[in-house]
């Protein structure tokens, strides 16, 4: 994912998503590569995670409980990374271990061979 763009008053560019979506109550212009759907999926995640922090913190200004949503975000977007980094070393370890299987027996193997008459 390419990060979004904030749209002013120049052009468009014709290969991207553009939509306009509501964050800790203003507009912005986003363009994109992803759909609007998802843009707006983006949006709305981002308000939850302001709306968590205004109701914890009800006298904080909307402006401080955006950058502590940031702050939660980031956190949890280190957090996230941390785990995939140490998931992707445990694959890369497990894919370089010597492949150790009990030998398969196959069926017939050893026995007389049958004969037909």
């Amino acid at each position: 994912m390419k990060p979004f763009k904030f749209m002013g008053d120049w052009g468009f560019n014709m290969d991207k998503t553009h939509t306009t979506v509501h964050v800790a109550g203003q507009d912005f212009r986003l363009s994109g590569t992803d759909s609007e759907a998802y843009i707006r999926q983006i949006a709305d995640y981002v308000n939850q995670k302001i709306d968590e922090v205004q109701r914890a913190y009800p006298t904080l200004s909307t402006g401080n409980c955006v950058i502590l949503a940031a702050l939660n975000l980031s956190d949890e977007l280190h957090k996230l990374r941390e785990d995939y980094n140490a998931l992707d070393s445990r694959i890369s370890e497990l894919r370089e271990m010597p492949r150790q299987t009990a030998p398969v027996k196959r069926p017939f193997e050893g026995s007389k061979t049958l004969q037909t008459k």
